[in-house]
């Protein structure tokens, strides 16, 4: 049996990219109202007697820091939640699986002429790591989800749309224990890191980042999606 962790998350926001991906949180929540902050769709409700605010980013890392700041400075959340889609990159990962992030880095930062490793933002560390406690009731949230198998691991993130084998064995390369990758949690990691926010990502698998993605990304948003939405409202439950 699992039991609820003793920190109060009272206020939890949870940020996806695309509708997809937070429609059936959107759809259990309650009293759901919206809020249309410039280009941003923000709606808050309450889930599991916790208020929750669910924030639709748009795809890729600018929109992405952008609404993380925003939820931030305006609504004041205990933790944030990012959800959504990835391709994986793990071996043995499926189509449907899904990825909880111990941590976080971006693929496409290049600072190596200043001798930064690859990935890693000046004065920055080389990736962010998920809040202790919240990976924590992830693992335990893992222990009891159904319909798919739990991972955990490194996620990364770049604004591209990874869809060839070359750039999955680059990836593959400078990053040697990478599950996942996509477009938005490493720049979410990091506007929680700089304005000090708990988070934590949760991603599930749509393709293999293959020359096959966009294909497989069209017909399995909607699973991945789903699968990471409940592991998410698992989370909230135990929180």
């Amino acid at each position: 049996m699992t039991e609820k962790i003793s920190k109060k998350y009272s206020t939890i926001a949870i940020i996806g990219a695309m509708e997809q991906e937070i429609e059936l949180l959107k759809h259990s929540m309650e009293n759901v109202e919206s809020m249309q902050f410039g280009h941003f769709t923000v709606h808050h409700g309450s889930l599991s007697d916790k208020k929750i605010i669910l924030a639709l980013s748009g795809i890729g890392k600018v929109n992405a820091a952008a609404i993380t700041a925003l939820v931030i400075s305006r609504f004041c959340p205990d933790c944030i939640i990012n959800t959504g889609s990835a391709g994986g990159l793990g071996q043995g990962l499926k189509v449907g699986d899904v990825v909880i992030g111990e941590r976080v880095a971006h693929h496409d930062v290049d600072v190596t002429a200043f001798g930064y490793v690859l990935g890693q933002v000046p004065k920055l560390g080389v990736s962010f790591e998920t809040d202790s406690k919240l990976l924590e009731v992830a693992s335990q949230a893992a222990t009891a989800f159904q319909g798919a198998t739990v991972h955990r691991g490194l996620i990364v993130s770049g604004d591209q749309f990874v869809h060839s084998t070359e750039k999955v064995e680059y990836i593959r390369t400078h990053f040697k224990e990478v599950l996942a990758v996509e477009m938005e949690a490493a720049a979410i990691a990091q506007t929680c890191h700089q304005l000090a926010i708990p988070f934590v990502v949760i991603r599930a698998i749509s393709d293999l980042a293959n020359e096959k993605a966009s294909m497989s990304f069209e017909e399995f948003l909607q699973v991945a999606s789903g699968n990471s939405a409940k592991m998410v409202m698992k989370i909230i439950d135990l929180l």
